[in-house]
């Protein structure tokens, strides 16, 4: 009899054993990974751009950090092209749950806050008097910081100067520059010139040739709106 119970009792305790095993907690949450630094940044083009990286850690597995994951690299953020990247974080525990996490870079020239729309007027001979007024749209050049790009100039419809801008001075890119622009459409060669920054009001002086022959010597002034 004594050996009967004790066999049930044996039999009673195996099974609770398989039954405790068997309800052990499946691993469902996913590790949790923490960006080092800021989750938006931005960077002046040209400038050098390196990523702080991340941590990992998992409620099971612990520190994860050493699986981490990114699409960081020498291209993302490309540095030498204004625009807005994204660097995507990753890393699995043990139970293959998945944990992500991003960061912004927004690529910008440092002139941002000169691009936009202005009130331009024209004096074309440098005598005090404004011959024409219109509205201009100035950007920022997306691959050269520091430097603006007109869409119009000297009141000429598709003349895109270019210039640069040091501190509160502008100067030519490089060398003179010649635009099919204006009404009639005819070569118009700009050189010379120089202007300044106050603010967001800007003033240029150039000289120009146009392919008649004819030349003067004016100057622009820009208003932000």
């Amino acid at each position: 009899m004594k050996k009967g119970i004790l066999s049930i009792a044996a039999i009673a305790l195996f099974g609770g054993a398989l039954l405790f095993s068997g309800c052990s907690k499946e691993d469902t949450t996913k590790p949790v990974i923490t960006l080092n630094g800021a989750a938006s940044v931005d960077v002046v083009l040209g400038a050098t751009y390196t990523d702080l990286g991340a941590t990992a850690n998992d409620d099971t597995d612990g520190d994860i950090t050493a699986s981490i994951t990114s699409d960081a690299s020498t291209t993302n953020p490309n540095v030498n092209l204004k625009g807005t990247y994204t660097i995507n974080y990753s890393v699995s525990d043990a139970a293959l749950n998945e944990g992500t996490a991003t960061r912004t870079i927004n690529v910008k020239n440092a002139l941002e806050n000169l691009a936009g729309n202005y009130t331009a007027t024209d004096d074309y001979n440098n005598d005090g008097t404004v011959d024409a007024n219109w509205t201009e749209t100035i950007s920022t050049s997306s691959t050269i910081n520091n430097q603006l790009v007109f869409s119009r100039f000297a009141y000429y419809t598709g003349c895109a100067l270019k210039v640069n801008v040091s501190g509160s001075t502008i100067s030519f890119t490089t060398g003179d520059q010649t635009f099919n622009c204006g009404s009639p459409a005819q070569n118009r060669t700009f050189s010379n010139i120089t202007g300044t920054v106050i603010g967001t009001t800007i003033t240029i002086s150039y000289h120009e040739v146009d392919a008649d022959g004819f030349t003067t010597t004016g100057t622009d002034v820009f208003v932000k709106i």
